[in-house]
């Protein structure tokens, strides 16, 4: 039982090598994380949490972001979208807490419950106004049907994140919420993501959202 358990996770891990360019999502959940020897592991981006609907800040926020500069990876921000709250007040809390530097890669919008057809519409207002406000692509994280009724206005200022590998047409990808890897000796459980491309895609990438 133990060998196929280690010969489950040996496979697991090749599965996701196979993702040429890597990189993980965080929050103040998670462990300290060096980013320099995340970088030197051969991660190449990082997403980290900076607040949640009208009032939740991530505590680590600020600190992580700070400590990611100069680490040679890509950094982008992230917000969690509450149905409860404000599509104005989540703005102003999002804003407030990333100031005007949200990071190299578009500031991201996470949805984690099923919406109604009004609050997609909310979800698409609250894109929208972001978008206008940073003058910006923005990334959205959600189930794909959530996606594909966004308003279809806003559509070629959105990319995708998508929480399932097999969907293909996703900019990023959510390879394994759990997932095991080793920096400076240690081993750490990371949210463990991809941008759905080879290492050319993500230079072409790049290029393309530094001209925005």
């Amino acid at each position: 039982m133990i060998g196929s358990y280690f010969g489950y996770q040996s496979y697991q891990n090749y599965l996701i090598d196979q993702y040429e360019v890597k990189g993980i999502m965080i929050s103040q959940s998670d462990a300290y994380i060096d980013f320099v020897s995340l970088a030197n592991s051969g991660q190449k981006f990082v997403y980290i949490r900076a607040s949640q609907g009208a009032t939740y800040t991530d505590d680590d926020f600020s600190d992580n972001f700070q400590r990611s500069q100069g680490s040679g990876l890509q950094v982008g921000s992230y917000h969690i979208f509450s149905t409860q709250s404000s599509v104005h007040d989540q703005l102003k809390n999002f804003t407030k807490e990333v100031g005007s530097d949200y990071g190299t890669l578009p500031p991201m919008v996470v949805v984690r419950d099923d919406l109604s057809k009004k609050q997609i519409q909310q979800l698409s207002d609250f894109i929208y106004r972001l978008h206008h406000y940073y003058d910006t692509d923005v990334m959205v994280r959600s189930d794909y049907d959530t996606f594909k009724q966004l308003n279809p206005s806003i559509m070629h200022n959105v990319q995708y994140f998508s929480p399932d590998e097999d969907n293909k047409k996703a900019n990023f990808i959510e390879v394994k919420k759990y997932r095991n890897i080793n920096i400076d000796g240690s081993d750490i459980l990371v949210n463990q993501v991809a941008f759905n491309g080879n290492k050319t895609g993500w230079q072409r990438y790049l290029l393309k959202n530094q001209d925005r």
